[in-house]
């Protein structure tokens, strides 16, 4: 390297390190107030606990999440990136230390991949040295501390394609299958888009050295090779994925057809690649040269066709930020037409470089931005080091992009930690906990796993485990989605799913406080149902599904849900007038608050209200809220479209305080029902006695009738229930939950799991391991072989 090089890759450190520190003495945090806490951080600390829990790399089982849950519904953050790992290493470290150190690692690390992967293709340094500053200062700058997985595979992206440039030189192909698995393994959604920019630059390697057939079987075998490294992280996260459910909102064949003229996923927008006016000016000159234009085609159509974002998202939706895959070949293709740049422009390339300008909002900024760029490159034939001063362009994007009050201020991080909740779960006997406060925050967090959350929150979700929640249960639905299964007070929530301690500022129905600490207090019951538990009132599983809601609700509460239950149980709830009328139209210009008062006291009464909702302005939310009890339609065009078109709402109080959002919607089919407190008493059921242990579950059991054996545990392939010693058929029962029949009498219950398709991952990866290491050997032999 020349001394050139030393320079440039000391300021493609030192500049990320740069932004840092302006971040970090503003008194913020290299994190977003979005998502990044909630999921990221919480995740990894969980995953990491986990790691250390079952002593091995390859956990299988979150034991303090969703009331137990098969792991690799978490898989999809990257249960195996090398910050989990060295977070589990290094325990007694805070996560979020090592996670913000880590993403800023893969930033520098982008950077300089960025830099030596250009080099195999430019001749100037410079110019390879400004096109890596265009890549740290588009998206992925802001992506690194939003949604990490959109980005963190970036270094090992460029490293495949290095990898890929260096198979043409020495046709050694373990480098591809080392960087590909490292793909893998930190982003599962964005691999296999990843692997398809990988294929297309392979077969225009091709195309410049004439060669197809043997590279490109060799591409196929360093692909399988991938495909037996990662199978156990890949192989059991597929059957999750595939078992599972997202909702998302619809999309049309016509509007993927539609081309998107704006180009939001190259320019501008944070959830596409993020660049500037002077990269599509490039894109559209390399078109009209011979030796680019190749490039050039496939960047323009895969950014203008909402079909290929489709597809690449895996036929979920056609958003954008898939693309951000494409920056490696997008910042080559610049480097290649500004290297050997011709400032001619003719009536074709001029209608291709104005036509996003009348498609992107703030035209006249961008019009801004295209004057500069066209400047610069009339200049630059003759002055080339010119282009340097269009990095203000970029710059002042990414200053916008990324203000202030987009990062989490250490005081919004202390306020979602909860450290305070440590200090209670450690002084008080937890086993169950929901906390209230900063509840969308803190759904993935099991405090070093201390304790254990019915909550949880992954895109993967458990299909059961979801629909349980909000289609029997029918919990109220507060945010766009309702993959987040956010923490509720809702009384058979509670109870139902052995919940014993609660974290809340406000007073809880049905719990005693036992503790508090500045302002947050900790209340707790014994009168909730075991966590695993042995009973002869059995109800059958077709007539529960005929049953309406809430006659649902205290059925599940006296009732065993099974296939072949026969109890003729009648529910308590009773449904009656209580003043509200059937129907109401809401014409509201903003936010409005009423207060109501039902026609009669509510002493020891739960109160059940529920309604349609129609939303007449589907382009917009609505959202009712009653006693801080919250229920919201999403908009339709909402990625995650929460399809919650019936609002449910259950009460203690008579006075309601009701706040209704702004727009034109109609409430239908509104009804109240009552049910006495005192029907929830006196439930006479078998508890597990619960032994520590390895096992999902152990203990012992006395059986006074024969019947089932009932876990809140979420059903799942792969579970193993022990009976004496003795396998025996686990079944859903409760709609959602793992249990067996049982016979009367004192009994050793063990409780197993082992993840489906983990044994035949585990076989795989071991069997691509030793493939891909004698391979390594053999290159290296040839290699030194070579050197004589």
């Amino acid at each position: 390297m020349k001394r050139k090089d030393y320079l440039y890759i000391f300021l493609l450190i030192m500049i990320p390190l740069l932004f840092l520190f302006i971040i970090t003495s503003q008194n913020l945090l290299f994190g977003n107030k979005v998502d990044w806490f909630n999921q990221h951080i919480t995740i990894a600390d969980a995953l990491r606990h986990a790691i250390r829990e079952e002593g091995t790399i390859f956990p299988t089982y979150l034991s303090h999440l969703m009331s137990g849950v098969n792991i690799y519904y978490f898989s999809y953050y990257g249960s195996l990136r090398f910050d989990v790992l060295l977070g589990a290493l290094f325990i007694n470290v805070k996560m979020i230390d090592l996670f913000i150190g880590y993403q800023v690692f893969l930033l520098i690390l982008t950077n300089l991949t960025c830099y030596f992967f250009l080099k195999e293709h430019l001749k100037r340094n410079d110019l390879c040295f400004l096109l890596s500053l265009f890549v740290l200062l588009s998206s992925i700058f802001f992506q690194f501390h939003k949604q990490v997985i959109f980005v963190n595979y970036m270094p090992f992206l460029f490293l495949m394609l290095r990898s890929i440039d260096h198979y043409f030189i020495n046709h050694h192909f373990t480098g591809i299958i080392i960087w590909g698995s490292c793909i893998v393994l930190h982003s599962y959604f964005y691999c296999i888009a990843c692997f398809i920019v990988c294929f297309i630059y392979f077969v225009m390697q091709c195309a410049n050295h004439k060669e197809y057939k043997k590279p490109l079987f060799h591409l196929l075998i360093a692909y399988v090779g991938i495909v037996l490294l990662t199978a156990i992280y890949t192989i059991p996260t597929l059957y999750v994925i595939a078992g599972g459910s997202k909702s998302v909102s619809s999309t049309h064949l016509l509007d993927l057809l539609m081309p998107t003229f704006s180009l939001k996923g190259l320019l501008y927008n944070n959830y596409g690649c993020g660049f500037t006016y002077l990269i599509w000016i490039l894109i559209v000159c390399g078109l009209y040269k011979k030796k680019t234009r190749l490039l050039s085609l496939i960047i323009i159509i895969s950014m203008f066709c909402p079909l290929i974002c489709f597809i690449m998202n895996g036929f979920l939706y056609a958003r954008s930020k898939i693309l951000i895959v494409f920056i490696p070949l997008i910042i080559l293709q610049a480097g290649l037409v500004l290297e050997d740049f011709t400032f001619r422009i003719n009536y074709s390339m001029l209608i291709l470089i104005i036509l996003p300008l009348f498609f992107i909002t703030q035209p006249y900024l961008v019009c801004i931005d295209l004057i500069v760029s066209l400047i610069i490159l009339y200049f630059y034939k003759h002055h080339q080091q010119i282009v340097f001063i269009y990095l203000l362009i970029p710059l002042l994007v990414v200053y916008f992009n990324n203000p202030t009050t987009s990062f989490i201020s250490t005081n919004q991080y202390e306020n979602y930690s909860n450290e305070e909740v440590e200090t209670l779960i450690q002084r008080n006997k937890i086993n169950t906990l929901v906390n209230l406060n900063q509840s969308k925050q803190n759904m993935n967090q099991t405090y070093q796993n201390q304790i254990t959350r019915i909550s949880g929150y992954t895109s993967t979700n458990h299909k059961l485990y979801n629909s349980y929640l909000y289609d029997t249960l029918k919990l109220p639905i507060s945010i766009n989605n309702r993959v987040a299964q956010i923490d509720q007070n809702h009384l058979f929530y509670l109870k139902l799913m052995s919940v014993d301690s609660i974290v809340s500022k406000k007073k809880i129905e049905g719990y005693q406080k036992v503790d508090e600490i500045n302002g947050l207090k900790l209340y707790q019951s014994q009168d909730v149902k075991p966590i695993a538990y042995a009973t002869n009132q059995l109800y059958s599983q077709n007539q529960f599904q005929k049953l309406k809601y809430p006659y649902t609700l205290d059925t599940l509460y006296h009732q065993a849900i099974v296939k072949d239950g026969n109890n003729d149980y009648q529910s308590q709830f009773i449904k009656e007038d209580m003043g509200l009328k059937k129907e109401y139209q809401i014409k509201n210009n903003k936010k409005t608050h009423i207060n109501y008062q039902l026609n009669r006291k509510t002493n020891n009464e739960i109160i059940v209200i529920e309604g349609d909702v129609i939303n007449h302005l589907p382009l917009q939310s609505v959202s009712i809220t009653i006693n801080g009890i919250k229920n919201k339609l999403s908009k339709s065009t909402s990625p995650y479209y929460n399809q919650n078109t019936h609002f449910t709402y259950l009460l203690t109080a008579q006075q309601l305080s009701i706040s209704l959002s702004k727009g034109h919607y109609d409430l239908k089919n509104i009804q109240t029902y009552s049910l006495n407190k005192n029907a929830l008493k006196n439930i006479k059921v078998d508890p597990l006695s619960i032994n520590k242990g390895k096992d999902i579950l152990n203990g012992t059991i006395n059986v006074s009738n024969d019947g089932y054996f009932i876990t809140r545990i979420p059903y799942d392939r792969g579970y193993q229930i022990l009976v004496d010693h003795q396998e025996v058929k686990s079944e859903v029962v409760n709609e959602a939950f793992l249990g067996c029949k049982i016979k009367k009498g004192k009994h050793q219950i063990q409780i197993k799991f082992t993840p489906y398709g983990y044994r035949l991952g585990f076989i795989l990866s071991y069997f691509g391991f030793m493939v891909v290491f004698i391979h390594y050997l053999i290159e290296r032999k040839i290699k030194d072989e070579r050197k004589y």
